[in-house]
């Protein structure tokens, strides 16, 4: 009799063992599943960097040719660029645009709102970083009058150690478009810029 009492209680506390160790197993991967998001946020770090396009471009053409004006748009889906003229407002195939180029004295707006002169203000040891292969829809015009835009820099445009850099000096400079270049064929486009 003791021995069937025995081998019961032993069985009883396997079942009950058993059943405790798979709803903590049950609920450590639910736990896991939550902070999933969070960890491959983690992992896989992008982030938007703040930009300031210069009030003023010259939009050099493949085949020769110059216009001037203000980018207002740049439309991946039509695939054209938009800007403002001297007059109008007219666009232009972004497959036909060899670069677009901001010019040292054109009015750049800073994150808050306040305007300068880029040639006027003394640059502090920064150096020009070029960011190839940006997928145009990472591009962002948020503001076009005062040309406040945003990208994300996702790899392998940057590594991770260059994206903490660039978002080391974003902290307290801005990052100003000296040169576009796009690539239609790739639907990519590279981005020159000098923080401030």
């Amino acid at each position: 009799m003791k021995r069937k009492t025995l081998s019961f209680l032993v069985l009883a506390l396997f079942t009950v063992t058993a059943s405790m160790t798979a709803q903590v197993n049950a609920a450590s991967q639910e736990v896991q599943k939550q902070n999933l998001p969070s960890v491959q946020a983690q992992a896989n770090p992008s982030q938007l960097i703040p930009l300031a396009l210069p009030t003023k471009a010259k939009i050099e053409m493949k085949g020769g040719g110059i216009r001037d004006g203000q980018v207002l748009e740049i439309d991946e889906r039509g695939q054209k660029l938009w800007i403002q003229g001297a007059v109008d407002k007219k666009s232009l195939p972004l497959s036909q645009v060899e670069k677009i180029v901001f010019p040292n004295n054109a009015v750049v707006y800073t994150a808050k709102g306040r305007p300068f002169i880029r040639g006027e203000i003394q640059q502090t040891t920064s150096t020009q970083s070029t960011w190839n292969g940006i997928p145009i829809g990472a591009f962002r015009l948020i503001d076009a009058v005062k040309g406040q835009a945003e990208v994300k820099l996702v790899p392998p445009v940057v590594n991770r150690g260059q994206l903490r850099g660039i978002l080391g000096v974003a902290k307290d400079r801005q990052f100003v478009v000296d040169q576009m270049k796009f690539d239609m064929q790739k639907k990519t486009m590279t981005i020159l810029a000098t923080p401030y």
